[in-house]
């Protein structure tokens, strides 16, 4: 049985020596190749330097980040299969990286088993989400489903600055009314302050980092 071939993507140099390393000692795969950033990947891809059936994805990198890699990657035709790596639980840019074509995504600290059997399911086209990371998405969408549609556009207009009084004005409630909606929301987002808030809605979608 030929060996599925994979090519890491990761900024960190010993992650990619260890995680090379490790793989070697995977009888159904070959992993001889990498890149430092997302930027060397896709220049390397695009000249054809890369024979991949399998990339693992980094998804903080600089000069060009793992969803920069997805979306050029999207755009194209008969691209290898991905599997997103990460040391982080970014519920907005995993279930982002899942929109533009990822095909799975596991935490680093993942057992060398789990991720060889991960790639084989990946290169197989299953869907591929590994259990810790399921959890948080479900924890995510349970935040979600416990507020209210003005809970919800409360938030919003929390991240985008505005104070009780705006956010009043706004939808012509008394300003009254629209702090003890702030203090529920608070209670129910487990969060101390606004600009926590504020996380907790780029966290869950509401708004993008930008807004």
């Amino acid at each position: 049985m030929s060996k599925i071939k994979v090519h890491l993507v990761d900024d960190q140099a010993l992650v990619r020596q260890g995680m090379q390393a490790l793989l070697a000692l995977c009888e159904s795969i070959e992993c001889n190749s990498s890149s430092a950033n997302g930027l060397e990947f896709m220049k390397q891809y695009k000249a054809g330097l890369i024979d991949t059936d399998v990339i693992l994805l980094d998804m903080r990198m600089p000069e060009l980040d793992g969803i920069g890699v997805l979306e050029q990657l999207n755009s194209m035709e008969g691209t290898p299969k991905v599997l997103i790596l990460t040391t982080f639980d970014d519920t907005t840019k995993l279930q982002q990286a899942l929109q533009l074509g990822a095909n799975g995504c596991m935490l680093k600290d993942v057992e060398l088993e789990e991720l060889e059997a991960a790639i084989q399911a990946v290169h197989e086209g299953q869907l591929v989400i590994q259990r810790a990371l399921s959890n948080v998405f479900k924890q995510a969408e349970s935040v979600l489903d416990e507020l209210t549609d003005r809970e919800k556009q409360i938030l919003v207009l929390i991240a985008r600055g505005l104070s009780n009084k705006e956010i009043a004005g706004q939808l012509f409630k008394a300003e009254g009314t629209i702090r003890n909606h702030v203090s529920n929301l608070l209670s129910k987002l487990q969060v101390r302050d606004r600009t926590q808030a504020t996380l907790k809605a780029v966290e869950l979608g509401l708004v993008s980092q930008s807004s």
